[in-house]
């Protein structure tokens, strides 16, 4: 891939599915993974278990439910002339609808806004200087990641699921 092309993974919400989660790295070719908190200790045990670390670097923050984690709660990454805000999303109301979060996004000069904790895969596209806004859903409760295929700076947003029998 060229510098201005890369393909992310993004997930959220494992809460304690290790087996889906080193499926997907076993499985999933990506330039980046950004972990999306509510499942920092299962993303450690996929890591052990897999005894490898990706050939690409992890971006991740804490949830509400990473209790002694020191991950931050939030960060910003650029790829593909993209600039990423990432975060968890209990810090800012996410439940109630995204408009917090994509504020945040846009305070920070953000492109795209990641986010997790409503167990809901979302898509709000980029509007008025407003950046794009995607929830990847929870890789527990339906098996659910999303990928963002960013090409000279516009992305495709899109989700796939771990197999049913995980």
């Amino acid at each position: 891939m060229t510098p201005q092309s890369c393909r992310i993974l993004v997930v959220s919400d494992t809460h304690g599915r290790v087996t889906r989660l080193r499926w997907l790295l076993q499985h999933e070719e990506a330039d980046a993974l950004f972990f999306l908190g509510d499942g920092l200790y299962d993303l450690d045990q996929a890591l052990i278990q897999n005894r490898m670390q990706p050939p690409y670097p992890i971006y991740r923050v804490r949830g509400n439910c990473d209790i002694g984690y020191q991950d931050p709660d939030e960060g910003l990454a650029p790829f593909g002339g993209v600039l990423f805000f990432y975060t968890h999303g209990h810090l800012y109301g996410v439940k109630t609808g995204p408009d917090r979060v994509a504020e945040a996004g846009q305070n920070r000069g953000a492109d795209v806004v990641l986010y997790g904790h409503t167990h809901r895969q979302r898509l709000v596209p980029a509007l008025a200087g407003m950046p794009a806004v995607f929830n990847p859903g929870s890789l527990r409760d339906t098996g659910s990641y999303g990928v963002v295929e960013v090409e000279d700076g516009r992305c495709q947003f899109g989700w796939k699921r771990v197999p049913e029998s995980l």
